[in-house]
């Protein structure tokens, strides 16, 4: 693979830093800063060293280590202080020519500040790693957590690109390159829940449970958790794992940051950005404003929204902002963050569109090809605010509320050339199709809860939740214009014939509201000279769903019937072909416009003791009811117009955690999960995809699995850490989506189904070790699942028969991996940070035929970020990625010299490449303030 130059360039200066740090020293005061109970080092610790009235300091790295270089022979004063803890007594150190390098280790007692009885402890605890490493050794389940100080330094904007850092994640990418979903531990994104701060929110998709990630703004988090075993107390809809973002929470002390940063993509270098005028989009459709009945004409339709314009080098933006402070002698905390982006994205992409029936001998052919540009500005912003209260040590409330906005102005500019078998032909078909799409994306949570200590032994927490998701997408617009292309004997074009060819105007929007109660008992008790913890409880939770789509896709060119010459929009006439055709899709004989309910009521029972002094089990049972309802238009007659299911799940757990010393933990768990049908899956709908639409089934199962995990984990202190473990899991009723035959050859959706039994195991290892400035952070997870579906062959001769094949899970990559490479020093304040990811290969998209699966090819990215402080409390801030321009490419695994078509964008012999999206390189830059 060669280096393009400015990786060259910025590993060089990687090289040159790591050599400047190296370089020897003389007479220096060297040593490291520990908790004095735990022997953890201590990151960030302030260091003083004084001499005659002059004075120096130097902050504690990630190891706890600290040096003070060039110094004269002397008596010099040490001390040391940390948030959090007390500071040290003043201890004396001589340098002298027979002792030039005095090594000082410094143990700092912690310190408990009562404030009207009200524990209070440092901030920096909160956001660094040290912190994080120090909830993971302490979770009473399998976890792994990213620190806000990791966060912030890493090259990633948004949560949905953070999550590939975790061991065993990996991420799904919308068009535009982005993180949106992920996968945890090969299970697709439908096996896996979203928390915010321990609390389900609600999705804006269309057609799914799963939250879309690259929603959530990085930096209004506190730190991110990837929860891979769950105990009695947690939701029970998590086969694969539990994200929870934990959101910024008041601080102990006055808090200001603020960053501002520009940056730009290499993809608009090298081709314009396409944008279309936003004012002119109409909300609401003409059935929505007039009413169903209302028959639509031509002038019902702006084309405003179909007028492009370039723009050149477009600059992305993003502001932050976050102000926290405690009032009334620390009882009253409040924190508000903020933040802003506006980013320009796109991609450039090629596809095959695969025949729904192969040919003969089962051999892949493609309809058409597509090549396609899209253009994506995304603006987003979100907001979050806590406050809470503090009456005395036993009685706490806190309000919680996040407000989260994206708007997304997609241009997509599509040439389709109809494929069909190598020939000398000298016409060729060429549709030109341009799209305008607003997608608008909003979540609001709002929390507010109780804890109270009722009596010494008796605990009581509470929980009030009122979440709302929304997705709109108003007026999405396009029109296809034939371009019937003349060649010579030479395949020379010679001539071009535009005509007008359709129009197709779509409205669509939904929503997910969700009302919820929680509440919890802990009971602590003392039996046989053993603490125990008894706990109960149990949550109801409400959800209301609305779906809206109406399609007005009958235009054709008018005068009817004549073919009409295409020079622009402005001149373009487009009619029905009858009255009827302008009420558009939505009647009330329609499943796409729907409404469902959703009721889930869950208990549990959970124990937490210790067996042995080393050994802690917490066990128990949770016992989750879910009853959905739904009713759409359809006719009276069919089977499917409404549907009612109810099903309960009884799912036990337990969770051992020996200590075999204080710094090491072996753990083994196993728990059994559920995951639930969206209602994209169960309603009949018929929803449009970029490729293939996809329909509903309501004859969908829900699917349960038993999960078994077993790590051994070390963490010697500060940031440093060892984990080493391995996961199996029994699937039942797994859910894929199967591409499914519809009528003739070329009629094709995308179809939920549930398949036999599957298995899941792997294993996962990561290292993070620090040599002081410098660290190396790696992970990586093998994952192998298997699971055997019935597929079509079809034969030579014509004949279709049935035969089964084991295949992995859809989604499911054998081999993950992140390696980074990291410089931290608070001397010369600067922080980077060098990332490399790999995701393998993996099933990107089911087919009904043998051996006909679509498979994303396995890549790695390398991104880069840094912080340089360039004065007390301003620095700048890069992140720059996709630095080796890696790009997206789906294949299938048959020889393309196989299959009688000139297909272009093939790379090698053995396979088809079906798919090439290409994103190119990315730059941000920035300044951030931090009072």
């Amino acid at each position: 693979m060669k280096l393009n130059l400015p990786f060259k360039r910025l590993l060089s200066l990687f090289v040159l830093l790591t050599c400047f740090c190296l370089a020897s020293v003389a007479q220096t005061i060297k040593g490291k800063i520990f908790d004095s109970k735990t022997g953890e080092p201590l990151t960030g610790a302030t260091i003083q060293l004084e001499r005659d009235g002059n004075k120096q300091s130097a902050s504690g790295r990630l190891d706890g280590s600290y040096s003070f270089q060039n110094l004269q022979n002397g008596t010099y004063k040490l001390t040391a202080n940390f948030v959090g803890y007390q500071e040290s007594k003043a201890v004396l150190v001589n340098i002298t020519n027979t002792n030039p390098n005095a090594v000082q280790n410094i143990y700092l007692q912690d310190l408990n500040t009562q404030l009207n009885e009200v524990a209070v402890t440092g901030q920096g605890s909160k956001v660094s790693d040290r912190a994080a490493r120090g909830l993971e050794k302490e979770a009473t389940s399998v976890m792994n957590i990213l620190s806000q100080n990791a966060i912030q330094l890493l090259p990633d904007v948004t949560v949905g690109n953070a999550l590939q850092r975790i061991s065993g994640v990996t991420i799904q990418r919308s068009n535009t390159g982005e993180g949106r979903y992920a996968i945890i531990r090969g299970m697709d994104q439908r096996y896996n829940n979203t928390l915010v701060n321990g609390i389900k929110i609600p999705s804006p998709d269309d057609k799914y449970r799963f939250v879309p990630m690259d929603i959530f703004p990085s930096e209004l988090l506190e730190r991110l958790e990837v929860i891979k075993s769950l105990t009695p107390s947690m939701e029970g809809d998590a086969i694969g794992g539990t994200m929870n973002l934990v959101m910024k929470s008041a601080p102990q002390q006055f808090v200001l940051n603020v960053n501002a940063a520009a940056g730009y993509s290499l993809l608009f270098s090298d081709r314009p950005f396409s944008a279309f005028n936003h004012s002119g989009i109409n909300s609401k459709s003409p059935a929505e404003i007039y009413g169903n009945d209302y028959a639509a004409t031509y002038k019902d339709f702006t084309t405003s929204n179909l007028k492009y314009h370039n723009l050149s080098a477009p600059v992305n933006s993003q502001f932050g902002l976050t102000i926290g402070d405690r009032f009334l002698d620390k009882k009253l905390g409040i924190i508000l963050s903020a933040s802003y982006q506006n980013f320009y994205r796109g991609s450039n992409s090629d596809y095959l569109v695969p025949n729904a029936q192969p040919a003969l001998g089962n051999t892949p052919f493609f309809s058409d090809a597509l090549s396609r540009q899209y253009s994506t500005q995304t603006t987003q912003f979100g907001i979050n605010n806590k406050i809470d209260y503090v009456f005395d040590k036993r009685n706490k409330i806190s309000l919680y509320n996040f407000y989260l906005h994206q708007n997304e102005y997609q241009t997509r500019f599509t040439a389709d050339t109809v494929l069909a078998i190598n020939s000398t032909s000298t016409q060729k078909e060429v549709d030109i199709e341009n799209r305008s799409m607003l997608t608008r994306q909003s979540v609001y949570n709002g929390t507010l809860k109780g804890e109270h200590q009722l009596t010494d032994a008796l605990h009581l927490n509470w929980t009030g939740v009122y979440s709302i998701a929304k997705k709109e997408v108003p007026d999405m617009a396009s029109y296809t214009v034939e371009h019937d292309v003349t060649l010579n004997n030479s395949r020379q074009v010679i001539g071009v014939d535009s005509v007008l060819k359709s129009m197709s105007r779509r409205w669509m929007h939904n929503s997910d509201k969700d009302l919820a109660g929680y509440l919890d008992l802990i009971y602590n008790t003392n039996i046989a000279n053993r603490d125990v913890e008894f706990s109960a409880g149990g949550l109801y939770r409400h959800k209301t769903r609305t779906n809206y789509d109406n399609n007005y896709d009958n235009f054709s060119p008018f005068p009817l019937g004549i073919k009409q010459p295409f020079t622009n929009i402005d001149n373009a006439l487009f009619g029905f072909a009858s009255a009827d055709d302008g009420i558009g899709n939505f009647t009330t004989l329609s499943a796409n416009d729907y409404t469902a309910y959703e009721n889930v009521a869950s208990e549990y029972l959970q124990l937490k003791f210790n067996l042995l002094d080393k050994l802690q089990v917490i066990g128990g049972v949770r016992v989750e009811s879910t009853t959905d309802n739904y009713n759409t238009g359809l006719p009276v007659s069919y089977n499917q117009r409404s549907g009612n299911i109810s099903y309960t799940d009884v799912l036990p757990s337990v969770n051992f955690k020996y200590a075999l010393t204080d710094i090491q933990n072996l753990r083994l768990s196993y728990y059994k999960a559920i995951s639930r049908p969206g209602f994209g899956d169960i309603v009949p709908i018929l929803i449009p995809g970029e490729y293939f639409d996809q329909e509903g089934n309501p004859f969908i199962k829900h699917t349960r699995s038993n999960n078994y995990d077993f790590r051994y984990e070390l963490f010697p202190g500060g940031s440093d850490q060892v984990l080493l473990g391995g996961f199996y899991k029994d699937i039942y009723d797994p859910i894929e989506y199967f591409v499914v035959r519809n009528g003739g050859p070329s009629a094709q959706f995308i179809q939920p189904q549930n398949v036999n039994k599957a298995t899941n195991y792997g294993l996962e290892a990561l290292v993070t070790k620090f040599f002081g400035s410098f660290g190396v952070s790696a992970n990586y997870t093998y994952t192998h699942s298997r699971v055997t579906t019935s597929k079509l062959f079809y034969g030579k001769d014509g004949t279709q028969t049935i035969v089964d094949q084991t295949r992995p899970l859809q989604g499911q990559a054998d081999n993950v991996g992140n390696v980074s490479l990291l410089f931290k020093d608070n001397k010369l304040g600067l922080n980077m940070q060098l990332a490399f990811v790999y995701t393998g290969e993996r099933i990107a998209q089911v087919s009904p035929y043998y051996n006909l699966d679509y498979w994303n090819r396995g890549y790695g990215q390398l991104d880069f970020s840094f912080e340089k402080t360039i004065l007390k409390k301003l620095s700048f801030y890069g992140k720059i990625n996709n630095l080796t321009n890696t790009a997206n490419k789906v294949f299938l695994k048959y020889p393309h010299d196989n299959i009688p078509q000139s297909l272009a964008i093939q790379d090698t012999k053995n396979e088809t490449l079906v798919e090439k999206d290409l994103y190119k390189i990315s730059f941000l830059g920035g300044l951030r303030y931090k009072f």
